[in-house]
């Protein structure tokens, strides 16, 4: 744990201290790459390029999406982002694993997380808690009942180690003092569709990707994992309404610079990018089209939400003994 809180407060200084610079007059004068660390088509890659559409307007010159996959962390991707020049001209969006996560998960990182320079968090989207139609549940309190009264027997799909839907999961099973069974997948994919097919119990994804399944009734949402309700499924209470007090599971896309990136470049870049999420086009294809919720937030609150999310899941990390390596 001694570790961990040390990690976090190193991010906190190094987020931080780029926060508040006084803003230059730095402005791109050739494209700019805008890397996603995983293959295109997924939610992190279709963001992105609404985000480098509308920077493309802003700034009269190219802004282009490159996908540098290679492993599901996203570490692989990210490190060649980390290695450019802190020049402003290579930016890094990705949910929170190589920003804010992976460094709590691996004992041998191939970068250090601590250095990232915060630019903005540009859109959330809450996990929602699944179970397969049939399961006889509808509250997260029949839930935790039913789990108790038959310890190790209700199942969930997990899409990966460290991920934020088998974090959520563990998060769970300690809050409420029961013991699920995991079922381990290489994905989301192919463990939402278990969960949709009535092989798995249940699963925490994320409401994009599970509310077009509940409105196909292949699977039933009984509770949100955001501190607030979702807006588009207003009548489902949040675990924390449920009985789990402070419970919490929400995805963000944060933007990030090469570490030594300078503070007003990245000020600039960061009031640029606040500006582009709050435009009407920008809100409406993130919450309509992605069904996501914008942000836009300063890259001073930005730092504090990396930091805030890893003192979150470091505690679950260690209770649960979760390592990658």
């Amino acid at each position: 744990m001694k570790k961990l809180i040390l990690a976090a407060a190193a991010l906190a200084v190094a987020w931080i201290g780029f926060a508040g610079a006084a803003e230059a007059q730095w402005a791109p004068t050739r494209k700019v790459r805008l890397a996603v660390p995983f293959p295109a088509g997924g939610g992190t890659d279709l963001l992105a390029r609404v985000i480098a559409k509308a920077l493309s307007d802003k700034w009269q010159q190219p802004v282009y999406v490159e996908n540098l996959s290679g492993a599901a962390s996203g570490n692989v991707g990210a490190l060649e982002i980390a290695r450019s020049e802190p020049d402003g001209y290579s930016l890094l969006l990705s949910p929170p694993g190589p920003i804010a996560m992976n460094q709590l998960l691996y004992k041998h990182m191939p970068f250090d997380s601590s250095k990232w320079v915060a630019i903005s968090v540009v859109a959330s989207v809450p996990y929602v808690l699944d179970v397969r139609n049939g399961l006889g549940v509808s509250t997260v309190k029949d839930l935790i009942r039913k789990a108790k009264d038959d310890p190790g027997k209700i199942t969930y799909a997990s899409p990966g180690v460290g991920t934020v839907g088998h974090l959520a999961a563990k998060e769970l099973e300690m809050q409420a003092g029961i013991s699920l069974t995991t079922v381990p997948y290489s994905g989301l994919a192919p463990a939402l569709m278990d969960v949709a097919g009535g092989h798995v119990d249940m699963i925490f994804d994320t409401l994009t990707t599970s509310l077009p399944l509940q409105q196909g009734k292949q699977l039933n949402i009984i509770a949100v994992a955001s501190p607030q309700r979702a807006q588009s499924l207003p009548d489902v209470p949040t675990v924390a309404e449920s009985g789990l007090p402070g419970f919490r599971a929400v995805t963000w896309y944060g933007i990030v610079a090469p570490p030594g990136t300078p503070a007003d470049v990245a000020t600039k870049i960061s009031n640029d990018i606040v500006a582009v999420t709050h435009s009407p086009e920008v809100v409406d294809a993130i919450r309509n089209k992605l069904k996501m919720d914008p942000m836009g937030i300063s890259n001073a609150a930005a730092a504090a939400m990396f930091v805030d999310d890893a003192k979150l899941w470091s505690d679950v990390i260690k209770k649960a003994n979760i390592s990658l390596d």
